[in-house]
């Protein structure tokens, strides 16, 4: 189970995504909406760099480093339209948009893409022949929210010598092969179509839980309302005897299809946000065997960390040999099993007594009194629940996210570019503006033909924000779209930008050689400082350390040397760069003879 603030965010998204002793191969990652905030935890814990403290990540030089490590080694799913506009707009933003792809469905533009779901193929740093695929499921999207999600993670080692298990896992290939389509970038498609073929390759899934029973599991992807599982189907699969549902988001209808077979001896149970308790869904629940929980008032309400619900989670219960628990992104609603792009897991519990009130307790943090410091049980309907639903703004985005875009980049005058987005749009109802999310003051009435001029070569992006207004309302994300002509120098601008001193260049470059990133950041910090007490010169310190950096990784890395060149290609004009490239010019001949030696 996970909560809270940027603590949590990184476990779930830092330790979660690694596994000790293995290195990741590749890996892809599914979210219904995206902060770039907290994207950046992708390169951070697929960088392969092990625990660091906030210190060493907070260094510009471990952000671009590890974006360099990571950024061929994932793909990033999300809803069009479902990416938030940061509060800061960095240029290095740029750096990863290689990884992100958008899914919209054109044909039912209100359909959301809304899985939460990572699958990750893993080699041990020692044996490569050791493989394994890691599926973890999810609620949670990836943004920087405090509210309370589930999680489930699981491993399966993979064997090439032979097909295994392919119908249970054949639900998550169909749906990997589905994603593939998406993927605009070639290499990453096959990537995906190649962990989708190792599932099959995989005897089970295995967890650390031993509450559940081994390899009896099930898969249950829906892909815009079709359901990839053919041996599951709903509400089948949600309806039992007894029934927990923990929903932020529900409808009646729905609620009462899970319900359906829950009789006089069976309990149903609901965990919701207050706002949703509609009278009429109240009554159903307002029985001798049916109760409703909510987060109270000191969660959801405090002025230090408000939390609330985001779980959505099922319990079905039909006797002490069939309980299962179903954890993924979809919410109690017609829309989540009739038209979005979902995802759940399915587990069965090992045969026991009273597990549906166990889990009850344990979920609801519930004391041996039976109360709860952080729910309690709601005894009236909110009458002032309104119909919840999209506003008319927010349908005619849907519209809008659907059209074709793209984009291209000419050069201008100064060194300066053009950028001209093109797009199939109709009669809008609403006025809406475009920009380049590098430079968002640059915002213009979004029409076929949209012209942004004189824009540096840094600032050059395939995102784009849009925003309109209505009423009182407002709408504002941002979006991808393909743009042809950015030059290939556009990623070398930015790290010039970043690294743009002496210092800052022999740092980076120390910091790539480093085997500790952690004593490495630390040695710098007392290195400073006594650096300034004593006057010296860092300058003519670090190329020594470097000179010693290299001869290591002649030995132990060659490939970091590789990259050394790379960097030092990027600013060979800058004069800040001159003392090292003599330094590695007089290095490079003796890396043969050094390698025959050692």
């Amino acid at each position: 189970m996970a909560n809270r603030d940027d603590m949590m965010h990184e476990l779930l998204y830092g330790d979660m995504l690694t596994t000790p002793n293995y290195d990741v191969d590749f890996a892809i990652g599914t979210t219904y909406s995206l902060d770039f905030k907290a994207l950046l935890i992708v390169p951070y814990s697929l960088g392969m760099f092990g625990d660091l403290s906030d210190n060493v990540k907070r260094s510009p030089l471990f952000l671009l480093e590890s974006i360099r490590r990571s950024s061929d080694h994932f793909a990033l799913f999300c809803h069009r339209g479902g990416i938030h506009l940061p509060h800061e707009v960095h240029n290095y933003y740029s750096l990863l948009e290689d990884s992100i792809f958008e899914v919209h469905n054109k044909q039912n533009p209100e359909a959301n893409f809304h899985p939460k779901i990572w699958i990750i193929k893993e080699y041990h740093y020692e044996n490569h022949d050791d493989k394994q695929l890691k599926v973890i499921v999810m609620s949670k999207n990836l943004g920087l929210d405090n509210n309370l999600d589930m999680v489930v993670s699981m491993t399966g080692k993979i064997n090439t010598n032979n097909s295994q298990n392919t119908h249970r896992h054949q639900p998550l290939k169909d749906f990997l092969f589905t994603l593939a389509d998406y993927a605009k970038d070639a290499k990453k498609r096959k990537r995906i179509l190649d962990i989708a073929n190792d599932l099959m390759h995989v005897k089970a899934f295995e967890m650390d839980d031993t509450r559940f029973e081994p390899n009896e599991y099930e898969f249950i992807p829906f892909w815009f309302g079709e359901c990839l599982n053919k041996r599951t189907k709903f509400p089948d699969t949600f309806q039992g005897q007894s029934v927990m549902t923990i929903s932020p988001f529900i409808d009646e209808s729905t609620l009462n299809e899970m319900n359906a077979l829950v009789k006089n001896h069976g309990t149903k149970t609901w965990v919701t946000r207050a706002e949703y308790v509609s009278p009429a869904i109240f009554e159903q629940y307002e029985t001798e065997n049916g109760s409703i929980y909510v987060m109270n008032d000191q969660m959801t309400s405090n002025d230090y960390q408000p939390i609330d619900l985001h779980a959505k989670t099922y319990f079905i219960s039909n006797s002490r040999d069939d309980n299962r628990l179903l954890i993924g992104s979809a919410n109690a609603t017609k829309a989540a099993f009739h038209r979005n792009t979902e995802f759940v897991l399915s587990l069965k519990l090992k045969n026991g007594n009273r597990l549906l009130e166990r889990f009850k307790r344990e979920f609801l943090q519930m004391d041996d009194y039976g109360e709860s410091l952080m729910y309690e049980p709601m005894m009236v309907p909110n009458e002032a629940c309104e119909k919840h639903g999209r506003s008319e703004l927010e349908k005619d985005m849907c519209q809008v996210l659907c059209y074709s875009y793209k984009a291209s980049v000419e050069c201008g005058e100064n060194a300066l570019y053009r950028i001209t987005v093109n797009t199939n749009i109709k009669t809008l109802k609403t006025p809406i503006n475009i920009a380049p999310l590098q430079v968002p003051n640059m915002a213009l009435p979004l029409e076929s033909t949209v012209v942004f001029d004189h824009i540096p070569l840094a600032k050059l992006s395939e995102f784009y924000i849009l925003t309109a207004h209505q009423d009182e309302q407002h709408w504002q994300e941002v979006i991808k779209i393909s743009t042809t002509g950015i030059p290939k120098e556009r990623n070398d601008e930015i790290f010039r930008g970043i690294v743009n001193t002496k210092d800052k260049f022999y740092n980076y470059i120390s910091f790539m050689l480093c085997e500790d990133p952690e004593e490495y950041i630390f040695e710098l910090e007392q290195a400073e400082k006594a650096l300034k007490q004593n006057e010296g010169n860092a300058q003519i310190v670090m190329p020594q350390r470097i000179y010693e950096q290299m001869l290591k990784m002649t030995v132990k890395n060659p490939a970091a040397l590789e990259r050394l060149e790379d960097v030092a290609r990027i600013v060979n004009d800058k004069d800040y760069a001159q003392d090292f490239n003599v330094l590695y010019a007089q290095f490079k001949p003796l890396i043969p003879k050094l390698k025959q030696l050692l």
